[in-house]
């Protein structure tokens, strides 16, 4: 069975089972270690996130709900990125950085991306569906994690992202 099968399926799972958009894992943890080079060129790491509230979306450019966020995530991204929150996204399981380059122009993606390499993508542990969106608190824990997605996912994402700011 592919890799990408498996995520699909499990994608699947989590989308009948993330009704409100409710996060998955009960408890704050610390963000892991990681290093990006998004497709700008620019460098991200896990340490450039002290101090700032951040949010990750893991997504696939096969993955059907994970399209379907896009035009949210830009207009999210154009709210926020003047207010200091960093606001990337993963691709998962995509193929080349070519091919995610290609996906990102076709799609209009504003925010910035990167297409990992598995070395770089296992840093993050097991992301267990597409798409999972992580939002960090500045003190660098993952404050909720939304596993696929629902109606209420994106009002949920703006609140929390407002409260974490006011903080």
């Amino acid at each position: 069975m592919s890799l990408r099968l498996v995520v699909t399926l499990l994608c699947a799972a989590a989308l009948a089972s993330s009704g409100s958009g409710a996060p998955q894992s009960p408890a704050e943890r610390k963000v892991p270690d990681f290093q990006l080079r998004l497709l700008d060129g620019r460098s991200v790491d896990s340490s450039q996130l002290r101090g700032k509230v951040a949010v990750i979306d893991f997504w696939g450019t096969w993955c059907r709900p994970c399209l379907a966020e896009i035009p949210e995530y830009n207009e999210f991204y154009r709210h926020y990125k003047d207010s200091g929150v960093l606001v990337f996204a993963v691709a998962f399981d995509s193929g080349s950085e070519e091919d995610v380059r290609a996906a990102v122009k076709r799609l209009k993606i504003a925010y910035p991306v990167a297409a990992p390499t598995l070395k770089e993508l296992d840093a993050f542990g097991d992301i267990m569906a597409v798409p999972t969106t992580w939002v960090i608190d500045k003190r660098g824990l993952i404050v909720r994690e939304f596993l696929g997605s629902s109606p209420g996912k994106h009002r949920a994402l703006n609140e929390l992202v407002d409260r974490l700011i006011a903080r």
